[in-house]
């Protein structure tokens, strides 16, 4: 994973509620303005983000465009999620996600 593919979280999402393991996140308009213009298909990016083998679970809520995360903290601390969220940091978190794959692997 690149630094740059985890913009989509920055450009498409904000924090509505977040604890330990669990951050709920609202699309943005924008969201649903990609996926009529650049053709952004919303099921394909979670099927990427359920890959990443830190997230344990995703859970879209259509009707009120938010997704909710579950994610193994020892991992990736929930500072380092809200810094993804806003576009920083991302150099360490993909560095961390690639890792977490390479354990896997």
């Amino acid at each position: 994973m690149k630094p740059s593919d985890l913009l989509v979280l920055k450009d498409y999402f904000s924090i509505v509620h977040h604890t330990k393991g669990r951050i709920r996140l609202r699309a943005s308009l924008k969201l649903k303005a990609a996926t009529q213009e650049k053709g952004i298909n919303p099921k394909a990016l979670l099927e990427v983000l359920e890959k990443i083998p830190l997230i344990k679970s995703l859970k879209f809520n259509i009707l009120i465009g938010s997704l909710t995360i579950h994610y193994d903290s020892n991992l990736l601390s929930p500072t380092l999620w809200e810094d993804c969220i806003k576009g920083e940091s991302l150099e360490q978190i993909a560095e961390i996600i690639n890792q977490s794959v390479r354990e896997i692997v």
